[in-house]
């Protein structure tokens, strides 16, 4: 059955509002289907080159509906009061889109966009690549497919996730106090804002091949070219390259961190596919909704819960959590599913035996944060109790 830390609510906190209305938004916010269906084989999930293509669409005309608006704001007569909140909605936003972007392109880098690998490759380089100064197809396959998600160099030293957290002074055993410190300030620290610009203009200009350096040189030449010849270079500069370069790197970060059990080492005795699994879990969004005898407590209980969903829930997933994030534990278990059908398939895939082991899942930002915080610190890296699972029998079938 699904394990839980013991910072959790150690209960089906989803199953407590599956009465609610529109429960397509609450899987949305939350992260976590409610209803269980066949399980699907990978291949069901992909995308037809239509759907594909709606789903760029999509974000590109957020991206663009943003960039108009944020121009009529900076030209227009409102006081600060008025524009700066609306200049952080639309960072915001470029910044959801931008990521939703780049995460589409990993998910069609694992072949789990689109059947055509061409077809794949071409909207993946044009589309979701160079326009947000993401990695190359050849460069990313590398780094991700293989290094990070390797079975043997999961959050090892070969992991580029993990020697990110190297060189933002993560390491084993650090003091709790340092831990929280690196956890907030890290990301503001000039050199590691700097370090992260330099690797994007490496990988999009001097690291990838030649034909993608041909590619990447004209579409910015093209796109600057554009930008000088209608005067908007302020704007273009504020309402989208702040926050693809930096608004980004805070964004990612919240989620980066909680992504792995961190600097763990396999115990003897552990099946290597079980001790795979344990390090990574489901980081949901969302508290147990309020039940009880009727009354005006649970009125307040109840507003409490809206509230909370609405202004705390709701920023960090539009910010933070988008597409797959919440389920990238089953990414690492099915990398083939495709996002818009993995709370489906993560849900089907609960309660049942699995090579992995049972599925586990945290509750929140800061329930997810002191699991790290264990794991990092104390070097406590099994807070769901499946380590303990030694036997194959059990599990591979």
């Amino acid at each position: 059955s699904t394990r839980y830390s013991p910072f959790g609510f150690n209960t089906d906190v989803r199953e407590s509002f599956s009465h609610l209305p529109c429960q397509f938004f609450w899987t949305w916010l939350s992260g976590k289907e409610t209803h269980i269906h066949a399980k699907r084989h990978p291949r069901e999930t992909l995308l037809s080159p239509l759907q594909l293509g709606l789903q760029l669409s999509w974000s590109w005309s957020i991206i663009i509906m943003s960039q108009v608006i944020g121009y009529m704001v900076y030209h227009s007569d409102l006081s600060a009061y008025f524009a700066l909140p609306l200049y952080l909605i639309i960072w915001i936003l470029v910044t959801n889109r931008t990521r939703g972007l780049l995460h589409t392109f990993h998910y069609t880098n694992h072949g789990a966009s689109v059947q055509s690998k061409k077809l794949a490759k071409f909207l993946a380089t044009w589309f979701m690549s160079i326009p947000i100064l993401h990695l190359s197809w050849d460069n990313y396959y590398r780094i991700h497919a293989v290094q990070h998600h390797g079975s043997n160099t999961l959050c090892t030293i070969e992991d580029p996730d993990e020697k990110f957290m190297h060189e933002h002074g993560f390491y084993p055993n650090m003091p709790e106090k340092e831990f929280w410190l690196r956890l907030v300030f890290a990301p503001f620290h000039p050199l590691a804002i700097y370090r992260h610009i330099k690797f994007r203009f490496d990988e999009n200009f001097i690291t990838c091949s030649s034909l993608e350096k041909v590619f990447r040189y004209t579409s910015w030449i093209g796109i600057l070219s554009a930008v000088f010849f209608f005067g908007i270079a302020i704007e273009f500069a504020l309402f989208y390259m702040f926050p693809l370069l930096i608004v980004t790197q805070f964004s990612s970060w919240i989620q980066h961190v909680t992504e792995h059990m961190w600097f763990s080492k396999p115990p003897k005795g552990v099946n290597k596919h079980i001790y795979y699994g344990s390090l990574t879990w489901g980081r949901f969004l969302g508290r147990p909704y309020p039940h009880g005898q009727n009354g005006l407590g649970l009125f307040f209980r109840k507003c409490r819960w809206f509230f909370l969903a609405f202004c705390c829930d709701l920023p960090i997933k539009l910010f933070s959590f988008m597409q797959d994030l919440p389920s990238h534990d089953f990414h690492h278990r099915s990398p083939l599913v495709n996002f818009w059908a993995i709370a489906r398939e993560r849900r089907a895939a609960e309660n049942k035996k699995n090579v992995h082991g049972p599925m586990t899942e945290s509750w929140g930002l800061i329930e997810a944060f002191l699991i790290v915080r264990d794991s990092i610190c104390y070097q406590k890296h099994d807070p769901f109790d499946v380590l303990k699972i030694k036997a194959k029998s059990s599990y591979e079938h």
